[in-house]
């Protein structure tokens, strides 16, 4: 796979960062890259765009592409990369066990989605959302939507302890918080060093006033945080989820708002269909919405498809992508492995038995 040739195929299947910066195709034509964008979303649209890709490339988390159903539609196929962290819609054993390998690119969304788990709590507490639309309203009165805590020396819970989660401990380090951590994949030393506690998920939620989501959607977290989880939390406390949706229950946390067993919640991920009503979260004064953007870096779109090129571009160099999200696999391709590579490959938590088994790692985008 080392020699350039045109018979090399990049197929991108699923988009939401449009327009595609213009050097993309010049990146993979000066590689002798043949390189298509088409939106697929079905069999048929892969047959006819992506039957003879080599690499099948996401920047989007469009399901039911890449699964066990369609594999005969790639007989070539010997890498899926996908920008940022989640690779919750990719077939992890359809393609382990084919040899084909599943890059991704983490560290694309540390940054920018610990900041914005960050914001959207403090919007929450500080109530500055609320605060501007009562403004726009016509009401001058800050004691309509006072602050409902105290940020410095709080309790905060982080659920997944990847690289987002240590960012956003790292950075509230000034406020000085008692932080709890809940990932049974990360030993209490390497939670311990970073000033926290490791504790079980009930012990989080009944101690902590804000709660942050930070983990994947994997068979394990699918529904983690549903009427029983909820129901042991403080009536004091905050909600964050810049995970995905799916890892709380939307119906059970619509009642509990609403009934103000929990004070608040800030929400970047909602349903598969968010926009489709009724929604009972959207009534509620005391949530707060952004439309899963948290990845998004301040030089929109560029940033985000510069590392996953590079994945592609190494890939058909014969080397090992840095970050791989189904660290079993034996390459149907010939690729150089370095030890960087190798040292942050991404640990399965669970065995390859479905597509999803990364445990309670970063959150993702």
């Amino acid at each position: 796979m080392g020699r350039r040739r045109m018979s090399h195929k990049v197929v991108l299947v699923a988009n939401v960062h449009n327009p595609v910066p213009t050097w993309v195709d010049t990146k993979f034509a000066n590689a002798g890259i043949n390189y298509v964008y088409h939106e697929c979303y079905n069999r048929q649209d892969l047959e006819a765009y992506a039957a003879d890709a080599d690499v099948v490339w996401f920047m989007a988390s469009r399901e039911g592409l890449v699964v066990e159903e369609t594999m005969d539609v790639f007989p070539k196929l010997g890498a899926v990369v996908k920008c940022g962290s989640g690779t919750d819609n990719i077939d992890h054993a359809a393609c382990t066990k084919r040899g084909i390998v599943i890059a991704h690119t983490p560290e694309d969304v540390t940054d920018p989605t610990s900041d914005h788990c960050i914001a959207m709590l403090f919007t929450a507490v500080r109530q500055t959302a609320r605060q501007d639309r009562l403004v726009r309203q016509g009401q001058w009165e800050p004691r309509a939507a006072l602050p409902i805590g105290r940020l410095s020396g709080a309790d905060i819970g982080i659920i997944g302890f990847g690289r987002i989660g240590k960012a956003v401990v790292r950075k509230l380090a000034g406020f000085r918080m008692r932080v709890r951590v809940h990932d049974p994949y990360v030993d209490i030393a390497a939670i311990e060093a970073e000033g926290a506690a490791k504790v079980s998920l009930d012990d989080l939620l009944s101690r902590s006033q804000y709660v942050l989501v930070t983990c994947p959607l994997t068979a394990e977290t699918q529904g983690l945080l549903g009427e029983r989880e909820l129901a042991l939390m403080r009536t004091d406390s905050v909600l964050v989820n810049c995970a995905r949706a799916g890892i709380v229950d939307e119906t059970a946390l619509a009642k509990a708002l609403e009934r103000r067993q929990i004070m608040a919640a800030a929400l970047d991920v909602l349903c598969e269909h968010p926009l489709a009503p009724p929604n009972d979260l959207y009534a509620l004064e005391n949530v707060n919405f952004t439309p899963h953007m948290g990845g998004h870096p301040s030089n929109y779109p560029d940033a985000l498809f510069i590392n996953p090129v590079a994945v592609i571009l190494e890939l058909f160099a014969g080397h090992m992508p840095r970050w791989i999200a189904n660290a079993g696999v034996i390459p149907k391709w010939h690729l150089t492995k370095g030890q960087d590579a190798e040292a942050n490959a991404e640990k399965p938590a669970l065995p390859e038995t479905g597509h999803r088994g990364e445990g309670l790692r970063d959150g993702p985008k």
